[in-house]
């Protein structure tokens, strides 16, 4: 008795500690799932990611239009003449010994510059590149969507996790007062002679192996809270409570979303990655054509004497041209690029099936996801009824003496597994139904096919219930006895 009681305080001081060790909450936020969703929408790092990477084709998609205007450029010089190579150069003075003014040599010079260039032609270049950037903005701009589709689902999984941590601490705790209550019946039947001293001890480790199931469900329960903290970026001290139980309907996921493969954001991204490589690949063959410009330069030139000039001492240039390039012996670089470009468009057309494929398994995978949660729910609803009549049963019989402890301890986990599937099958619906009602947006693999798993808490054995009365049974949360 002393030593159960012992083992009991061990844990039970173990957990205090743990409590009294974290830092006191510095506000408690009452927070519906929907809160949680439009906080999300804001705070998350993955959208802002997505949002920089459409500015950034924007940018490119800029830059590649400013080749068809006009490029003006000015530029403004000032270059100090230590040494000469005129200066022991003797001119003359055409006979009369007058100085020659010449600009060669002078300790002064500056230039003033003006420069247009325009480009006539390039053989559709500036053309396909503008429309490669895009298809690269339109790419960006689904990403975008991809990312908030993808927090939400985040957000609204680790709501639900959340609050089926919550759920399963409640079915520990009632296990805990089961099990202290057949222990408290098992020692005052062994007072009287009416149970044995293997029967006591078997309550008593019951018992005791319900305490480090309580503590992994709160720890459990811990860092459910912290992850969806960290989602919502709020900080890990605040508490949070939450209001949007798993038995609720959720407005924003009530209508499933009903698309075809091609609307998905995967497969319209591959789509947008096609266009771009079209685009490329007639830039490339655009390289064998003329490129024609047109160039002007005016560039105003001063040689003041005192160092500063006056606008009068510019003397103008000024000079128009126009070129041409045409490649005539490359070794074969312009093939090359062309080659490359090719095998980038065979790629990008190879992937725009294979992600059109795996959208349509996807879409399939999530309806069957759907089907099965709400059929599981179903289940094993009208499975904890009749686990917890029958455990009621199993009370009455116990206390009259009829039913044996092991039948009663059986009556107890077959409830508490019950309970505990019930849990995870509502946490499971919501998250399907959130899954499907998001799909068109989310990438593939979040769509079905199990990729999301219902709420696990780390090494923890699945429970069975034991053929033999007498074999230890496991718990969801650990083994009990």
């Amino acid at each position: 008795m002393r030593k159960s009681k012992r083992v009991a305080g061990i844990f039970l001081a173990s957990w205090i500690a743990l409590e009294a060790s974290a830092q006191e909450p510095s506000r408690t936020l009452v927070l519906s799932l929907e809160d949680a969703l439009r906080i999300a929408s804001g705070e998350s790092e993955d959208i802002w990611v997505a949002e920089a990477g459409v500015m950034r084709a924007v940018g490119g998609e800029r830059i590649v239009r400013s080749q068809l205007f006009p490029q003006l450029s000015a530029s403004a010089q000032y270059t100090r003449t230590l040494r000469s190579q005129f200066d022991d150069i003797d001119f003359g003075g055409g006979g009369g010994g007058e100085e020659v003014d010449l600009p060669f040599g002078r300790e002064n010079q500056y230039t003033l510059g003006l420069d247009l260039r325009q480009l006539l032609f390039d053989g559709g270049q500036v053309f396909a590149q503008r429309r490669a950037a895009e298809a690269r903005r339109r790419s960006a701009e689904i990403e975008v969507g991809s990312a908030l589709a993808q927090t939400l689902l985040d957000v609204t999984r680790a709501y639900f996790d959340a609050q089926l941590s919550d759920r399963l601490i409640t079915i520990a705790e009632t296990s805990l007062q089961q099990t202290e209550e057949i222990l408290r019946q098992t020692e005052v039947a062994r007072r009287v002679g009416d149970k044995s001293e293997f029967e006591l001890l078997r309550a008593r480790v019951a018992r005791d192996n319900q305490l480090p199931v309580l503590i992994r469900r709160r720890t459990a329960r811990s860092e459910a809270y912290l992850q969806l903290k960290q989602l919502l970026n709020i900080p890990p001290e605040d508490e949070l409570t939450l209001t949007t139980g798993v038995e609720e309907e959720v407005p924003r996921f009530v209508t499933a979303a009903e698309v075809s493969p091609d609307e998905r954001a995967p497969v319209r991204q591959a789509a947008e990655n096609v266009s771009a490589n079209e685009a490329q690949l007639a830039e490339t063959r655009s390289q064998r054509l003329p490129t024609v410009s047109l160039s002007s330069r005016y560039a105003p030139v001063a040689f003041p004497e005192d160092g500063v000039p006056d606008p009068d001492d510019f003397q103008e240039d000024w000079a128009v041209s126009v070129s041409l390039s045409v490649p005539i012996l490359t070794w074969g670089r312009l093939r090359g690029n062309e080659q490359v470009a090719r095998g980038n468009l065979d790629e990008a057309r190879a992937r725009l099936v294979q992600t059109r494929e795996a959208a349509a398994l996807d879409a399939r995978l999530a309806a069957n996801d759907l089907a099965d949660a709400r059929a599981t729910l179903e289940a094993s609803l009208s499975t904890a009824d009749e686990a917890r009549r029958a455990y009621s049963i199993a009370q009455v019989r116990f206390r009259e003496g009829i039913a044996s402890q092991i039948e009663l301890a059986d009556s107890r986990l077959l409830l508490e597994q019950a309970e505990v599937n019930r849990a995870e099958a509502l946490r499971d619906l919501q998250v399907a139904r959130a899954r499907l009602a998001l799909l068109e947006d989310l990438p593939i693999g979040q769509g079905g096919g199990g990729v999301i798993p219902s709420f696990q808490e780390p090494q923890v054995p699945t429970q069975s219930i034991p053929q033999n009365p007498t074999v230890t049974a496991s718990s969801p949360g650990g083994p009990i006895q």
